[in-house]
């Protein structure tokens, strides 16, 4: 039997990519640069924690709270409860997610004050457990 979305995504993820496409030119920019940093926490519990940065940490951002995933929709929800971003603490955090082997993809859409849409997508591989350093 396959695991469920949630007991999927139970642990802690490396950050590979973050790949922001503007959904009308195609254009795609890495916000954080190619070789980002972070790390995504989601405990058995319900909580969740992120944190990314640029290589030289620069660009810093962390976030965290309660999550919960809808299974027919692939779709997990954070529900922030602090942010260094205040946007975040608006209103839930909804990101579709795929679990393939090591590797955790998830994508957002996002539509800005001037009507212009970006899908942004990020790519986690599953972080080596502490007992192995």
């Amino acid at each position: 039997m396959n695991p469920t979305l949630r007991d999927a995504v139970v642990g802690a993820w490396e950050l590979v990519s973050f790949v922001a496409r503007d959904e009308t030119t195609g254009e795609d920019r890495q916000p954080l640069g190619t070789a980002p940093r972070g790390l995504i926490l989601y405990t058995a519990d319900g909580h969740m924690s992120a944190q990314l940065a640029e290589a030289d940490m620069s660009g810093y951002v962390a976030y965290g709270g309660r999550f919960s995933a809808d299974e027919d929709t692939s779709t997990l929800h954070h529900d922030v409860t602090v942010s260094m971003m205040p946007e975040l603490l608006a209103q839930p955090q909804f990101r579709h997610a795929s679990v393939d082997g090591d590797l955790l993809t998830l994508s957002a859409s996002r539509t800005d004050d001037t009507g212009a849409r970006t899908r942004s997508t990020l790519v986690w591989r599953r972080a080596t457990p502490a007992t192995e350093l």
